[in-house]
């Protein structure tokens, strides 16, 4: 089986070499492809490398962690990105989700965790730790402004759930707990054809149209942040 390519960045050198040693340690089929210590060496590396997975600092010297995944994100769509931070800061994991990042881990994550999260987002899902998620389940809801130029969930109108049939809440209940399409339509009994165009009706309604933000919205506003966790 081919291996999953990452990237590590980390302006700690002690917590980089500590977290490409335990990752070395715990799973043979994850290959650390490269090491960063700021935002534009991780730019220059992940241009050179095109790493599977960028495991990501968000406070970083030279250029910060959402920055970088924007700018990754604009550069390869189809990369994944997992945000390990310090920092359960609901601004800070808004913006990271809102630019295209696909989850967010802190990094008192225990090692098996690591693993799992970097295996789950190279798999297509979204994931948010426990603790990530309940902070997000009291981020007010807010409309963009010209200052902020914020645009992602939070600008969507939670009563728009109402527009939703009840079994596009289902589909979007299992989107937000990181499940593909295939999962959704084996968990439902239906065609995956069908779930994609369910997927494609939900993005219309909330107008939202990236998996990240739909799995976003509903962790606020569908189950109001009570689940432990936003991972399969």
């Amino acid at each position: 089986m081919k291996s999953i390519r990452v990237l590590a960045v980390d302006d700690h050198a002690v917590f980089l070499e500590g977290l490409v040693t335990l990752i070395r340690i715990e799973d043979s089929g994850i290959e650390v492809i490269g090491t960063a210590f700021n935002g534009q060496e991780a730019l220059e590396l992940d241009d050179r490398l095109r790493p599977d997975v960028v495991l990501l600092d968000i406070q970083m010297p030279v250029m910060d962690g959402v920055e970088v995944a924007r700018r990754i994100k604009e550069r390869r769509p189809e990369s994944k990105i997992l945000m390990l931070t310090t920092f359960n800061d609901r601004k800070l994991i808004t913006d990271a989700l809102a630019v295209g990042a696909n989850g967010y881990l802190l990094k008192d994550a225990h090692s098996e965790e690591v693993i799992r999260a970097i295996k789950s987002v190279h798999d297509g899902h979204v994931l948010m730790s426990a603790d990530v998620a309940k902070s997000l389940s009291q981020v007010p809801t807010e409309k963009p402004t010209p200052e902020t130029g914020t645009v992602g969930a939070s600008n969507v109108d939670p009563e728009r759930i109402e527009d939703l049939t009840k079994r596009e809440r289902e589909v979007l209940e299992l989107l937000s707990r990181g499940k593909s399409n295939a999962e959704i339509s084996e968990e439902l009994f239906l065609s995956e054809k069908t779930v994609r165009n369910y997927v494609s009706h939900i993005y219309d309604v909330l107008n939202i149209h990236s998996r990240t933000r739909a799995a976003l919205w509903a962790t606020r506003n569908l189950r109001g942040g009570d689940e432990d966790d936003a991972q399969p």
